[in-house]
């Protein structure tokens, strides 16, 4: 690990990493890992992202030029048709438009670590689980105070029957009261991929600071994997949880 060369000490980054896995590893939870070159399919598509969202927009993503295209089974492909246009059988009514192979099948730097996640129920659809991972992704974001080209995704779920939003606020409680911030709060938030969808926030310095997201996958998600238990699952910044520590 890197360390800084006049104290020996493990970087910032490094510390608050290890405590993380500590911390998940002691409340049951094995690690999980994936690449950081991913498709769009499993990006995007998989997460009940349709074509036409903002999030694919150029300024947003890493599209690569090598590899341009990395294959996906057709049978997937129109399974995944099915449920973005019309819903497929989930209750849903899609998003409509068009759904285009070509573009499920770009090469991009992957924009969330959610895939892995994703990736790893979709190969275990009936085995009950509980895993997070530590993983950089990559936005074209010009560089501010609260965005970067590239950071860290801390990304977790649970998935076993019963699994409730309870579960999943008080597993977010726990974890930050366990890195020092016991004072945590949850408010309604969107994304496309979870609901009910919620924000994290803890309180520092007297104020309240969002650290991430959260919600249970939608059906949209789940049933084309064969998955008929809750997904409970989050996402938060390294970053700006090392900053604070």
């Amino acid at each position: 690990p890197p360390r800084n060369f006049e104290t020996g000490r493990l970087h910032p980054i490094s510390q608050t990493t290890y405590k993380i896995i500590e911390i998940f590893g002691n409340m049951g939870f094995s690690v999980k890992s994936g690449p950081d070159i991913e498709t769009d399919f499993n990006n995007f598509t998989a997460l009940n992202i349709p074509d036409h969202h903002p999030a694919r927009e150029m300024q947003d993503t890493f599209y690569l030029s090598n590899p341009e295209s990395i294959p996906i089974d057709n049978k997937r492909l129109e399974q995944w048709k099915n449920i973005h246009q019309h819903g497929g059988d989930t209750g849903s009514i899609g998003w409509g438009g068009e759904f285009s192979n070509d573009i499920a099948q770009r090469g991009l730097l992957r924009t969330l670590t959610t895939v892995n996640t994703v990736k790893y129920i979709s190969e275990n659809p009936n085995k009950p689980c509980r895993v997070f991972g530590i993983g950089r992704v990559f936005r074209n974001e010009s560089i501010d105070r609260t965005h970067l080209p590239e950071f860290h995704q801390i990304e977790g779920i649970i998935m076993e029957p019963g699994a409730n939003l309870p579960m999943l606020v008080t597993t977010l409680k726990t974890f930050y009261e366990k890195m020092g911030y016991p004072e945590v709060r949850v408010r309604p938030a969107y994304f496309p991929y979870t609901e009910p969808s919620l924000e994290i926030e803890v309180k520092w310095r007297g104020k309240w600071l969002e650290l991430g997201g959260a919600g249970i996958f939608r059906p949209e998600v789940t049933e084309p994997l064969g998955i008929s238990s809750p997904v409970l699952a989050w996402g938060m910044g390294l970053e700006r949880l090392a900053m604070l520590v």
